[in-house]
């Protein structure tokens, strides 16, 4: 009996990765498709093996410590944990305007509404998240997403089985790559892991985290086989027509509920992640204003909401900003990664189970690669071309890593 419940903790964890395939993913996918298909399957599975490396060490951290993962990171640094809190928010900020656009995606392949129309999603979210009746909803909103993604898994196999070449231009991008891992590892997801393992054994949350992992790398691999046969993405009509193709003209239909379902359902959890890294970040000396009807709980996903609808509303191109919001919380991450390495070293919180000398090693490398992609990317951007310089900042930031945590592994 302890057995099957255990598997069904686990089974809870992966439809939770279904239901967080938001059109962030949906987006990144297709365009990686595109442009490499199948080129871009060591990318995902490297994303995913970093993901559940590095959340496996946020929810140890809970588990074996007792304390939820913000007052674990912000014991006694005040400073880091406002630098953590602000990470999350801008990450949950720059995820929202995506989220909200690509609710409006899906409901415009369905009918021709307006780009105003965010304001009354805006508003139903607002309403629910005041009164606190967000549950009922993401269920329903997470059983569609889930079966989109079914549909996608079905569909890729079919593509698989015929004579359709999978590999879109042959071309590896480098933002593509860093918004892959950036959909893959959310930032508040750490949280959201930590949250999840509270009342479980090491087994069951390692369990639930691999079949939740599993099941995101697979849907997101289907995705981006699926885009490989697309001609061009430049919106998501194109998605449309692909699927309508293999699905007797429904395509359409399917990918706009879908990717509704999958924008709203994203854009109810961005704020409410962003005010819950908050309580546990710096609202532990105020938890009457951090409880869920508290003013900076409603402050902070407010802000959130606030910010997303204002560049939803700005006349930008729907893609662009979904696949900048991925970009931007990929550059996150080697901030995050580091972090959670450290603290997954401290004798003081886990005694003997602290990480061993492999899970440093294969943390330190995906940290390592983390920064290595961001450092080569944003000195693209910036017209550096100097390789030596990506290599320079990389080994900096391995230093300082490295350090912070022989430190961290003294303490007892």
């Amino acid at each position: 009996m302890g057995n099957s419940s255990s598997w069904g903790r686990a089974l809870v964890w992966s439809l939770i990765a279904a239901a967080f395939i938001g059109p962030g993913t949906v987006t990144t996918a297709t365009r990686a498709g595109t442009e490499g298909g199948f080129l871009y399957i060591p990318t995902v599975a490297l994303a995913a093996i970093a993901g559940l490396l590095l959340m496996e060490m946020a929810a140890r951290l809970t588990l074996v410590s007792g304390r939820p993962l913000g007052a674990v990171l912000g014991q006694g640094n005040r400073w880091l944990a406002w630098l953590c809190f602000l990470a999350v928010l801008l990450g949950c900020a720059a995820y929202q305007a995506g989220n909200l656009l690509g609710a409006l995606g899906g409901v415009q392949l369905l009918a021709e509404v307006p780009r105003w129309c965010v304001l009354l999603f805006g508003l139903l979210i607002a309403t629910l998240m005041w009164g606190g009746k967000t549950a009922t909803i993401a269920r329903w909103l997470a059983a569609i997403v889930s079966v989109m993604g079914l549909i996608f898994m079905v569909v890729a196999v079919g593509l698989i089985a015929g004579e359709d070449s999978l590999a879109g231009q042959r071309q590896i991008n480098p933002a593509t790559v860093v918004a892959l891992v950036g959909t893959t590892i959310v930032p508040y997801n750490f949280f959201l892991a930590a949250g999840l393992s509270h009342g479980q054994g090491l087994g069951e949350m390692r369990r639930g985290l691999f079949a939740s992992f599993l099941v995101g790398a697979v849907i997101t691999l289907s995705i981006i086989l699926v885009g490989g046969v697309t001609d061009a993405f430049s919106g998501f009509e194109d998605l449309a027509r692909t699927l309508d193709a293999r699905m007797s003209g429904q395509g359409a239909v399917v990918l706009g509920f879908g990717l509704f379902a999958a924008g709203f359902s994203s854009a109810v959890t961005a704020p409410l992640a962003a005010a819950m890294a908050g309580r546990e970040l710096i609202g532990r000396e105020q938890s009457s204003d951090w409880e869920n009807r508290g003013r900076y709980f409603r402050l902070s996903w407010g802000g959130v909401l606030l910010i997303g609808l204002l560049v939803a509303l700005l006349d930008l191109d729907i893609i662009g900003v979904i696949v900048a919001a991925q970009i931007a919380n990929g550059l996150l991450l080697p901030f995050v990664a580091g972090l959670v390495l450290v603290f997954a070293n401290d004798r003081a919180l886990l005694i003997d189970k602290v990480n061993s000398g492999w899970q440093n090693l294969a943390g330190l490398g995906v940290a390592v690669f983390l920064a290595y992609k961001n450092a080569d990317f944003l000195l693209q951007k910036a017209g550096i071309e100097t390789e030596w310089t990506a290599y320079a900042l990389t080994i900096l930031y391995l230093l300082i890593i490295s350090g912070l945590l022989w430190a961290r592994r003294q303490n007892r």
